[in-house]
């Protein structure tokens, strides 16, 4: 069976899920699988950007968020378990990530410093060597026997004057914005095209969430991810997916305290507010369909 664009898209979509609730794993380990799963579905796989990307047959924003993703957990594996493996594995789909999207380099920049760091403090040298041998020949090999995406944005388009506009020339034509790319960047928290109802994590949001260092890599990873896409000269929801999913990391705590603590002191209320999210992710869905 011939691999075609679209299918490749559609076999990603389960996997960018499979990986996500691994990566719960390694970041709470101590949480309830039903609720890993749950919350993975209602809002990341019943995103209504994510479903729309995966769909669509021309978007590779799907099968690169699942390289991203798999990069993602073994690194932050890595640094919990000391596994030299699994540095080799997150270099490979570092290498792959990048050759896909080169944004995603801005996002995984800070986990590879991490591991780097923490090999070199292991003075694990033959560990250090193989991964970044790895890296460096997979990066040769995808760069001169593959094409990639023709007609990305990358380092050479970023400006942080970007940041406060809306409207961009491009060869063709001007292309306008709402709002401009700061107010962008916060879509991924307040956008109905991710969750319209993610915010009400807030309240069961503490500091002490992202007290690991893994997850602390992984706030700051954001953050530059997100300060790399503002100044680029486009909004483009799909490139987003990345940040989103980041953001749904270190919102699950919180995740798990409603799911726990909710459905056990106040169940009507809570399947009430899990019905309500599953009803918006459908209905936005609708229309991003229409408007697409």
């Amino acid at each position: 069976m011939e691999l075609t664009p679209q299918l490749v898209s559609w076999l990603a979509m389960p996997t960018v899920l499979f990986l996500f609730e691994l990566t719960l794993r390694v970041l709470s380990p101590g949480a309830y699988a039903k609720s890993r799963w749950t919350y993975g579905v209602l809002l990341l796989a019943m995103s209504p950007v994510f479903l729309w990307s995966g769909l669509a047959a021309y978007s590779p924003f799907v099968p690169t968020l699942a390289c991203a993703l798999g990069a993602l957990f073994f690194a932050l594996r890595a640094l919990e378990r000391e596994s030299s493996r699994d540095v080799v594995l997150f270099s490979a789909l570092l290498s792959v990530s990048i050759f896909l999207h080169p944004v995603l380099a801005a996002l995984l920049a800070l986990p590879a410093l991490a591991l780097i760091l923490e090999l070199w403090r292991r003075r694990q040298w033959a560990g250090l060597g193989t991964s970044v041998g790895v890296f460096l020949v997979l990066t040769w090999v995808l760069h001169t026997r593959m094409s990639s995406f023709s007609g990305a944005l990358g380092w050479q388009d970023w400006s942080g004057f970007h940041l406060f506009k809306n409207t961009f020339e491009h060869a063709a034509g001007a292309r306008s914005y709402a709002l401009p790319n700061m107010a962008y960047l916060l879509y991924p928290l307040v956008h109905p095209f991710f969750c319209l109802t993610l915010p009400a994590l807030f309240f069961l949001f503490k500091k002490t969430d992202v007290h690991l260092y893994s997850k602390r890599v992984l706030a700051l990873s954001l953050l530059l991810y997100l300060a790399f896409l503002g100044g680029l000269p486009q909004q483009d929801l799909s490139s987003l997916l990345p940040a989103y999913a980041v953001l749904l990391l270190l919102f699950f705590p919180a995740w798990d305290r409603f799911f726990a603590y909710g459905l056990y002191f106040f169940p009507r209320l809570a399947y009430a507010l899990l019905g309500l999210t599953a009803f918006c992710q459908i209905f936005f869905l609708s229309q991003i369909v229409q408007q697409g």
